[in-house]
């Protein structure tokens, strides 16, 4: 692949997360204020798009790095 493509490709992914961490945290303050709780939403929010954004960016990732172990000589080392 062109470096141009890896270089747009990375950029979607860092929003991808950005936008995932972040909807989970407006979510729970949302959630929070409505609800008049504590942090508790908040930090749930964080949670839920930590894992949201960890799951997609391994999905996101991996035909990345299978594409390197085809160009590799005998496959993985």
């Amino acid at each position: 692949m062109e470096k141009w493509v890896y270089a747009f490709r990375f950029v979607g992914i860092g929003w991808y997360i950005a936008i995932c961490i972040g909807g989970g945290i407006i979510g729970g303050l949302w959630l929070d204020r409505h609800f008049e709780t504590s942090i508790i939403f908040t930090l749930a929010g964080v949670f839920l798009g930590l894992v949201v954004a960890a799951l997609g960016t391994y999905r996101m990732i991996e035909p990345l790095i299978k594409e390197e172990d085809d160009r590799t000589p005998g496959g993985k080392h």
